[in-house]
């Protein structure tokens, strides 16, 4: 094959994925000498760089939503930072290739990630080292994921909370093919998927979708990798601080929150009864666990973790700005299906309508409150319900995994407001037209 001259453009994700830089055969020359991929442009906490054959995320392991909390079956593992960095950081194929043998998730890759999100977390197979469902199971948090045995955080099922346009992948599978969400690129419904939850484009493009039911994510890998001690190889370490813990049966972990810059608290109920672990490390790697049960009564244990960890997420070298972003503001696009009679005028009334209706029509259950269950996946054909499903991370202000009316309206609010320049409650015909296309960060970065 023609060897292609390497040339370096900055490009969003999103459009990267829209101008088919996969190709589905042979060597993928597009990606390798086109593209670099400036996640930390959109990601706080991710950094990425890349030479001839791989595109390298570096990141700390640790999400900015909150985590943990619905865990029903709970291994008493908690979220600490990782050094995904340097020569242990993730490495994804730019010239990936279609195997001859792929590799089912359903029989093997019990072990380790099989794909990187977008935020710099792995995500695992969606059967845990037992071969279940850990979603069925009960083992994931409102988010998807969970902390395993080396206390690091991952996901088992698609994040689809992080995708904020349908051309934009939410991670790549470690064969270096990306995973898209709900639809095609394009926004239409997605075609017939092959075992492995992917398939080929039109223009011969292989992708993997994520998936309301198992397996979620891609269910294997159809590209070449390498498998040894059943977990794709070479892939970070997350090395253990203390040794792992056996499941507390009847647990539920009901709350999670950062304590400070480098301390942790958990919360979760046992027997009707609640109990916490609070935790936390300093800069020389030095841990304290504090147990604390329902009346009070404190054990503390401390490690020392052979490596200092990462307390804060890597610093990313400067990028060349990227003007070349031509998408257009959510409202404008949906103005159509917003603008209830059709008068070309956008009032606030028509808003707010339209967000209570898809309020609703998600809230199966009717208690008032979007659970995660609720908004991960968009059931409804509704634009609002899409920005709901797309935006969650977003409109759940206080991060506790749940939405409400009130902070739906917020965000909303939000939304006309930088629309509606006088504050007369009306976006006319004229205002639209003086929109322009988002800057990267308002299109891409969760406020």
């Amino acid at each position: 094959m023609m060897k292609v001259p390497k040339v370096v453009l900055f490009l969003p994700l999103g459009l990267c994925a829209a101008i088919g830089i996969y190709q589905a055969a042979g060597v993928y020359p597009a990606l390798g000498s086109a593209i670099v991929v400036p996640l930390s442009q959109f990601w706080d906490g991710v950094r990425t760089h890349q030479d001839g054959d791989y595109l390298y995320i570096e990141s700390n392991g640790m999400p900015s939503h909150n985590m943990m909390v619905g865990i029903r079956s709970w291994q008493q593992q908690v979220p600490l930072p990782q050094l995904y960095q340097g020569d242990n950081a993730w490495e994804i194929p730019l010239h990936p290739k279609l195997s001859d043998h792929p590799i089912s998730a359903r029989t093997g890759l019990y072990r380790g990630a099989i794909a990187i999100a977008i935020n710099g977390i792995p995500i695992f197979n969606a059967l845990n080292n037992r071969g279940e469902d850990a979603y069925l199971a009960g083992e994931l948090d409102k988010w998807g994921g969970h902390a395993g045995r080396a206390d690091d955080y991952h996901y088992h099922i698609a994040p689809l909370f992080l995708q904020k346009s349908p051309d934009q992948p939410i991670a790549f599978a470690l064969d270096g093919f990306p995973l898209f969400g709900l639809t095609e690129p394009d926004g239409s419904p997605v075609k017939k998927l092959d075992e492995f939850n992917g398939h080929f484009d039109d223009q011969g493009n292989y992708h993997y979708h994520a998936t309301k039911t198992y397996p979620y994510i891609n269910g294997g890998l159809r590209g070449v990798v390498h498998v040894s001690g059943g977990q794709i190889d070479p892939q970070p370490n997350a090395i253990p601080t203390r040794p792992d813990l056996p499941p507390l049966r009847g647990a539920t972990v009901t709350g999670f929150k950062t304590t400070g810059p480098r301390s942790y608290s958990l919360e979760y109920s046992l027997n009707g009864l609640t109990h916490r672990v609070d935790y936390e490390f300093d800069e020389h790697g030095h841990y304290t666990f504090h147990f604390v049960d329902p009346n009070g009564t404190t054990r503390t244990e401390n490690y020392t973790h052979s490596e200092p960890p990462p307390t804060d997420p890597p610093q990313n070298s400067p990028s060349p700005v990227f003007t070349g972003w031509d998408r257009q503001p959510w409202i404008k696009v949906h103005l159509k299906e917003l603008d209830s009679n059709s008068d070309g005028t956008l009032m606030w009334t028509e808003l707010t309508t339209a967000a209570k209706k898809a309020f609703n029509l998600d809230d199966n259950n009717g208690n008032g409150n979007l659970e995660f269950d609720e908004y991960r996946i968009n059931n409804h054909p509704a634009a609002m319900a899409g920005y709901i499903t797309q935006h969650a991370q977003e409109i759940d202000g206080d991060g506790d995994g749940t939405i409400t009316k009130s902070e739906l309206l917020t965000e909303a609010h939000h939304i006309f407001g930088k629309t509606d320049t006088n504050s007369d409650g009306k976006i006319t015909p004229e205002e639209f037209a003086q929109l322009q296309p988002p800057h990267r960060d308002e299109a891409n970065v969760p406020r």
